[in-house]
C-alpha cells in the first residue's frame, strides 16, 4: 500500500510540474498570437490546467479497453476525479480566490462565462442518467466544446486583438510546441502509472473508487488551477485568475470526460449521477446568483461556498460510500 502511495504521489508532483510547463509555454504562444487576458484564462490556461484531468481520462480509457474487467473501477475513478475536481474548484478553490484577492466576471460575460459552466454540467449530467455515458454522447461533448471555443472566438467583447508585450521570433514558438508535446509524452507514461496505482489503492482500501478520485486525486488534480489564479492574482491579472477556473470547470466535463467517453465508454456510478454532479449544478447557479448580484465575491458569500463544500465532502462519505449500491 505504502508503495502505490508513493507511486501516486510522486506522480503528480511529476504531473504538476510537466503541467506548469506546458502552461508557460501556452501563455508565450498566446502572447505571441495577441490574445486578450479573458480569453487566454478562459481557454489556452483553462485547457493547460486541466491536462491532468484530461490525461488521467486518456489512459484511464486506455486501461478499460486493455482491461475490460476495470470498467467499473475505472469509470467511477476518472469520473469522479473529473467532478470533483470541478466542485473543489468551483466552491472552494473561487472563494478562496475571491478572499485573497478577487474573482471578477463582468455581468455582460456571467451567461457566456458561468452560464456555460452550468450549461456543461447539465449536459453531462443528463448523458449519465442511465448510469453510462456512450461513444456517442462522448462525441458530443467534444464538439460542444470546440462549440464553445468558437463561439468565443466570434465576439469581440471575450476576444480582441491587442499588443502583445513581446512577439516571440518563429525559433521561440517552435520550440514551445515542442515542450508541449514533449510533456504531454512524458505525463502518458506518468499518469498510466498513477492510474495503476489508483486501481490497486482502491482495491485496497475501503473506500469507493468514484470517492477516492473525488478526495485525492480530484483535489490533487485542481493544484495547477490554484497556482495559476494566485500567481495571476499576484500580477494583477484578475480576468486571467476567474477565467483559470471558470474556464477549466467547463474543459473538465466537456473535453475531459467527452475524449475519455469517446475511447471507451463509461459506467457512471449512483452516487455521482444522484449526488455529484446535482451538487456541482446546484452550487454553481448559487455561484451565478452571488456574481449577478455585483461583480465580485463578497467575503460573506466566499466563506458561505467553502463551507458547502465541506457539508458535500462530508455529506459524500456518509451517504454514498458505495459506487454501486444493490438496490436504489
Amino acid at each position: 500500500m505504502l508503495t502505490e502511495f508513493l507511486i501516486i504521489a510522486v506522480g503528480l508532483v511529476i504531473i504538476l510540474l510537466l503541467s506548469e510547463l506546458v502552461i508557460r509555454n501556452a501563455i508565450e504562444l498566446a502572447e505571441h498570437f495577441h490574445l486578450t487576458g479573458t480569453f487566454i484564462g478562459l481557454t489556452v490556461l483553462s485547457l493547460g490546467t486541466s491536462i491532468p484531468e484530461i490525461m488521467t481520462h486518456v489512459v484511464g480509457s486506455v486501461t478499460i479497453l486493455r482491461q475490460p474487467e476495470t470498467m467499473d473501477t475505472v469509470s467511477g475513478l476518472m469520473i469522479g476525479t473529473n467532478i470533483g475536481s470541478d466542485i473543489f474548484q468551483q466552491i472552494f478553490v473561487l472563494p478562496i480566490i475571491g478572499i485573497i484577492g478577487t474573482v471578477l466576471v463582468h455581468r455582460k460575460n456571467l451567461i457566456v462565462e458561468v452560464g456555460a459552466l452550468i450549461g456543461a454540467a447539465i449536459l453531462v449530467w443528463v448523458f449519465t442518467l442511465g448510469n453510462e455515458i456512450n461513444r456517442v454522447e462522448g462525441f458530443i461533448l467534444i464538439v460542444a466544446y470546440l462549440a464553445y471555443l468558437l463561439y468565443l472566438a466570434k465576439h469581440n467583447h471575450l476576444l480582441q486583438h491587442i499588443e502583445a508585450e513581446r512577439h516571440n521570433g518563429k525559433r521561440k514558438v517552435i520550440i514551445a510546441l515542442g515542450l508541449i508535446f514533449l510533456s504531454f509524452v512524458i505525463m502518458s507514461v506518468v499518469t498510466d502509472r498513477v492510474v495503476d496505482a489508483s486501481i490497486n489503492l482502491v482495491d485496497m482500501l475501503p473506500i469507493s473508487a468514484s470517492f477516492f478520485g473525488i478526495i485525492i486525486l480530484g483535489i490533487a488534480t485542481a493544484l495547477p488551477e490554484l497556482s495559476t489564479s494566485l500567481i495571476s492574482i499576484w500580477k494583477g491579472q484578475k480576468g486571467i485568475s476567474a477565467g483559470i477556473l471558470i474556464g477549466s470547470n467547463i474543459t473538465n466535463p466537456l473535453l475531459g470526460i467527452g475524449i475519455g467517453a469517446l475511447i471507451s465508454g463509461y459506467t457512471v456510478p449512483y452516487a455521482i449521477v444522484y449526488f455529484d454532479l446535482p451538487v456541482k449544478i446546484v452550487t454553481a447557479f448559487v455561484l451565478f446568483i452571488f456574481l449577478w448580484r455585483q461583480d465580485d465575491l463578497t467575503n460573506k458569500e466566499a466563506i458561505s461556498l467553502i463551507l458547502m463544500y465541506l457539508a458535500y465532502v462530508y455529506s459524500r462519505g456518509i451517504f454514498y460510500p458505495q459506487d454501486f449500491p444493490v438496490s436504489m
